[in-house]
């Protein structure tokens, strides 16, 4: 039993990492503009 209990909190906390990994991965894409979004407010304001 202490080895099924063992095992499903190893999967819980990969989960858990994997997840936390995910969310900061989406956080850091969302917060930080993309290289083309930067050439095109440099071309607007250029014009």
């Amino acid at each position: 039993m202490e080895t099924v209990l063992g095992l499903i909190g190893m999967a819980i906390y990969m989960v858990i990492v994997i997840g936390l990994a995910a969310g900061i991965t989406w956080l850091v894409v969302k917060l930080s503009p993309s290289k083309s979004q930067k050439q095109l407010d440099a071309k607007k304001t250029a014009a």
